[in-house]
C-alpha cells in the first residue's frame, strides 16, 4: 500500500452516492455550503449531536422483560444547523447502513457497516418543484470482522469513536475505513488501522488505532 499525506479541506468534492431528498428549500449559497460543513464538522468532533440515538453508533432498546439490548437495524437522523448567513436552518442528516441481513452484523466476514453524513446539495437558484437532494459529505465504513475484536467493544460502548471518524471524513473529503490487518510477530493479534481513501482512489494510513485481539461472544 502506498502512503500519502492527508490535507485538511473543507472544500472537498463529496463521495460520489445516489443522492436522496431533504425537507430544506430555498438556494443553498456556496458560503452557506461551507458554514454547514464546518458547523456539522464540529458537532461531529464534539460528539454533540442533539438528535443521536441512545446507543449510538447503533441503538439502545429494552426487550420485552425489559433488559437492554442492541438494534443493529439501519436509521436516520436530522441534525438542524443554525447559520449566521440565514434566518432559517439548514438539516444535515446521519445514517447507519448494515449491509449484512444478519442481526449480528459482525457475524459477516464480508460486509461493512456503514455511517455517512449528509447536507443539502449546494445550488443558487431556489428549488420549486420540491425539496433539494441531500447529498453525502462523509462516510465511515468499518470492516464487520473489526467487530469481533476487542476494538469493537470500544465502537459498541464509545459514540465518540464513530463520531470522530466522520469528523474526519468530512474534513479531509476522505472515505475512512476501518480495517484489521494480521500482525506476524503476535500471532492472533490484529492492527486496526483507520484508511482514507480519495476520490481519484489514492489510499492513505489515517492512523493506527491500535493492536487487539479477537473477543470472545457468548
Amino acid at each position: 500500500m502506498q502512503y500519502y499525506h492527508a490535507r485538511r479541506n473543507l472544500d472537498f468534492s463529496s463521495p460520489a452516492s445516489s443522492p436522496l431528498e431533504s425537507p430544506i428549500y430555498g438556494a443553498v449559497s456556496p458560503d452557506e455550503h461551507l458554514d454547514a460543513k464546518v458547523k456539522l464538522r464540529n458537532r461531529l468532533n464534539s460528539g454533540h449531536l442533539a438528535n443521536m440515538p441512545a446507543g449510538f453508533p447503533f441503538r439502545r432498546l429494552t426487550d420485552p422483560c425489559g433488559a437492554p439490548r442492541i438494534c443493529y437495524d439501519p436509521y436516520e437522523f436530522r441534525e438542524d444547523l443554525r447559520l449566521d448567513s440565514r434566518r432559517g436552518k439548514l438539516a444535515a442528516y446521519v445514517s447507519f447502513i448494515n449491509e449484512s441481513a444478519d442481526t449480528r452484523p459482525y457475524s459477516s466476514k464480508k460486509d461493512y457497516l456503514s455511517w455517512c453524513a449528509y447536507l443539502p446539495q449546494l445550488d443558487l437558484l431556489p428549488y420549486t418543484r420540491g425539496p433539494p437532494p441531500k447529498l453525502p459529505a462523509a462516510h465511515v465504513r468499518v470492516d464487520a470482522q473489526v467487530m469481533n475484536t476487542a476494538y469493537g467493544k470500544h465502537i459498541e460502548g464509545d459514540p465518540r469513536i464513530i463520531l470522530r471518524a466522520l469528523s474526519i471524513s468530512l474534513e479531509l473529503g476522505l472515505l475512512v475505513t476501518v480495517s484489521l490487518e494480521h500482525r506476524d510477530d503476535y500471532p492472533g493479534t490484529f492492527s486496526v488501522l483507520y484508511i482514507g481513501t480519495a476520490n481519484n482512489g489514492r489510499r492513505s494510513v489515517l492512523f493506527n488505532a491500535g493492536s487487539f485481539k479477537m473477543r470472545r461472544r457468548t
